[in-house]
């Protein structure tokens, strides 16, 4: 395998069809995010679309515009796309009810639980996600509910990044390639504060807004009602202008949030999880 900084497109197509192949035939967790989405055009044009099956949950917790990207990247790749629609009535279980540390791994296995009947129902006992070789690196525990429930990650497998990712997304699925990351909307909510379904459409239609205003990367933490604003660390060291300070607050008011603060560390992945609250923790010390 090419050094993973220097492994172009086409090597990529390779290393990833390397994996891909002698799977014969799988079923892809479409999410609408830039990992599946690579994932499943590639795979389409490995195996060709015949050989792969689009699997969508839709769930309060996935953001709208996820939701539509999954219908899109199904006929991009020119796949055929089965949906699991999860109820509200989800929210009430107790891994959303009580919001523990773990949520993560609970959520999954409710959501790869629905996905692989339908892949099943379908006839591929295959089913693999896009996670990537980075995302082995943070606190992620919805990662051993995939693993225990034999979900493969060929991405992760292949090697790639999240900057690869990124550069086979530009060749495949241009559109795709510089989408913001997502992720559950729950993330956005602390550890034992209850998933609502009223704070994820407030924290959904706000990072709506700012992306729809320009704002690009963007995540609202939702602390009962305040939000807490990343925006990315190049767009921070510029500074804000009034106008940009007006516009971020009417958004999140707009969007039902009664108080905004702007998180000084700018956008980074997990600031949520109890690994990342630790790290704060000892820097205070």
């Amino acid at each position: 395998m090419s050094d993973h900084a220097l492994r172009s497109p086409e090597e990529l197509l390779a290393d990833l069809a390397d994996v891909i192949l002698p799977m014969g035939k799988i079923a892809v967790a479409s999410s609408g995010g830039v990992d599946s989405t690579v994932l499943l055009v590639a795979a389409a044009q490995i195996l060709g679309p015949d050989n792969v099956l689009a699997v969508t949950a839709l769930a309060p917790m996935v953001p709208a515009d996820d939701q539509a990207d999954a219908g899109r990247v199904a006929s991009l790749a020119q796949v055929r796309q089965l949906i699991a629609r999860l109820p509200e009535s989800i929210l009430d279980l107790a891994p959303f009810a009580e919001n523990p540390p773990d949520r993560c791994y609970h959520c999954k296995k409710i959501i790869f639980n629905a996905l692989q009947a339908l892949a099943r129902g379908a006839g591929f006992t295959v089913l693999c996600d896009g996670t990537n070789r980075d995302d082995l690196k943070d606190y992620r525990p919805g990662l051993q509910a995939l693993q225990e429930m034999k979900v493969l990650s060929p991405l992760a497998e292949a090697g790639f990044s999240k900057a690869d990712v990124r550069a086979l997304a530009a060749r495949i699925c241009p559109d795709f390639a510089e989408k913001p990351a997502m992720a559950c909307l729950a993330t956005r909510i602390p550890t034992h504060t209850p998933v609502t379904l009223a704070a994820m459409a407030r924290i959904d239609k706000a990072e709506t807004l700012l992306r729809q205003k320009g704002l690009g990367q963007v995540r609202v933490r939702d602390h009962a009602g305040l939000a807490r604003v990343e925006l990315e660390p190049a767009f921070l060291e510029k500074g804000l202008a009034p106008d940009w300070i007006v516009l971020v607050r009417d958004c999140l008011l707009e969007a039902g949030f009664a108080f905004a603060t702007l998180d000084l560390q700018g956008y980074r992945t997990g600031s949520m999880n109890p690994a990342a609250k630790q790290t704060r923790q000892e820097d205070s010390q």
